[in-house]
């Protein structure tokens, strides 16, 4: 399915991933004068490097939102134990010692490094035609808009368009170069990029997916409902999941899988909800969840029968129930885009704008999906704002469990109806995410600034 890698792509991805967390950030460089990439088949084996482009966030997600509680003695006294876990479980800042490097973030700025080499080389390579290299260079450029939308999401506020132009994003590369500045471009002006990078590739890209781990256009659509969704511009975001779903529209029937014995799940590669296939860098391996998400959840829906396990299942074991997640079935959990998150996305546009009918019929046609048909029920509600709370409750049981929540809290903590005070104990001490926090924002590591004095921390 993928081209051997030549060593001269061999070359780049040894320096590519020693991207170190400052100006100069790449270690290991080719000769001078040395032609790395030549042919467009390169660029090709260089994108299809699936192990290091499919990553899209780490831990820190999954551990900071209120999909998990660690109230179990054991789970609590072994994240006390790990310091840039507690810290993440906390809300505390910093997440990293002054030792310590953050891989979330080298990771993301690595495959950056990779997304640069091909946008700005791939329309001068030889040997493919222009179909290719313009098929090259439109994954390119989704990969690169996916991962700014995934670093100004962890590590800078969330976007408030009151606010955006002056509050810091994240540093906005885009040429493969060695020395850079490493100022951190405003929050608006990454959202623009993530904007111009998604329109410039959707006449590039096919129509048709051809791999899971390869943008397509209907891929391109869906990260631009779900930027104009964090941006909370509805209309647009109502408006790109349409010609998403328009494309690839099919939900996967969670009945097919609780028919087997034992329970069995598609991989990303052969489900076809996913439009580009992304996975977390680490997941935590005692990932006990909350009453609050269980009670939401509740025992019949068959998310819960495929999703959720008693706490022997894990180490170290606890009392109480944990995240099962599709690692457990041999693939990554689905973090990248998905038609089930692009439906809901529509959903809650419709229930925004007023339409509380349609949004509710959307809910069901999804949720006939997730329950067997003698435990089924339809969902009612009697105004638009009931059915904006059936949507993001329908969210939080989709994705329960792989951080993805927690992108939820950070743009519903907007959002007068959802803003609310979320409180964990850990280790006898109680801690607070409250509405407007500095704790909805990632810290940069340490590290990261001392070598970069131009970056300013997060507060």
């Amino acid at each position: 399915m993928y081209h051997q890698m030549h060593i001269r792509i061999f070359t780049i991805l040894l320096f590519a991933l020693s991207l170190a967390s400052c100006r100069k950030y790449v270690e290991d460089v080719p000769v001078q004068g040395q032609r790395v990439l030549v042919y467009t088949e390169d660029y090709r084996a260089l994108l299809d490097n699936r192990d290091k482009q499919e990553v899209a966030l780490g831990m820190a997600a999954q551990l900071s939102c209120d999909d998990l509680d660690l109230a179990d003695p054991v789970v609590a006294s072994y994240v006390g134990g790990n310091t840039i876990q507690q810290a993440m479980y906390t809300w505390a800042k910093p997440f990293y010692q002054v030792d310590q490097t953050d891989y979330d973030w080298n990771y993301l700025y690595a495959s950056m490094y990779v997304y640069n080499v091909v946008i700005n080389g791939v329309l001068g390579s030889k040997g493919g035609d222009l179909t290719l290299r313009n098929d090259l260079l439109g994954e390119a450029l989704i990969q690169r808009a996916f991962t700014y939308f995934m670093l100004v999401n962890m590590y800078a506020r969330q976007y408030d368009a009151s606010t955006a132009a002056k509050d810091p994003g994240v540093p906005v590369l885009l040429k493969p170069v060695l020395f850079v500045d490493l100022t951190r471009a405003s929050v608006q002006a990454t959202y623009d990029q993530i904007l111009a990078d998604i329109r410039l590739a959707i006449p590039l890209l096919p129509g048709v997916q051809q791999y899971k781990s390869r943008a397509g256009k209907a891929a391109a659509y869906a990260l631009l409902s779900k930027v104009y969704l964090n941006m909370r511009d509805f209309s647009n975001a109502a408006a790109y999941a349409d010609s998403t779903l328009a494309i690839s529209g099919d939900l996967y029937d969670y009945n097919t899988s609780v028919a087997a014995n034992p329970y069995i799940f598609p991989t990303q590669f052969n489900d076809k909800q996913v439009l580009l296939r992304k996975v977390p860098r680490q997941i935590f391996s005692a990932p006990q969840l909350s009453q609050s998400l269980l009670d939401l959840l509740g025992t019949k829906d068959l998310r819960y029968a495929l999703f959720v396990r008693t706490g022997d299942k894990f180490y170290p074991a606890f009392s109480g129930m944990g995240f099962w997640s599709r690692d457990k079935y041999g693939d990554g959990s689905a973090v990248g885009l998905t038609v089930n998150e692009t439906w809901l996305i529509k959903a809650e546009c419709l229930a925004r704008s007023g339409k509380k009918d349609e949004a509710v019929t959307m809910l069901n046609t999804l949720r006939k999906f997730r329950f067997l048909p003698a435990d089924y029920a339809d969902l009612t509600a009697g105004t638009a704002d009931e059915a904006l709370q059936l949507v993001v409750d329908e969210r939080r049981r989709e994705f329960f469990g792989t951080g993805l929540r927690w992108f939820d809290q950070r743009r519903l903590d907007k959002d007068p109806l959802f803003a609310r005070t979320v409180t964990r104990t850990l280790n006898g001490t109680t801690y607070t995410l409250a509405p407007g926090s500095n704790g909805f924002v990632f810290p940069l590591s340490p590290m990261l600034i001392s070598q970069n004095p131009e970056m300013k921390q997060n507060p």
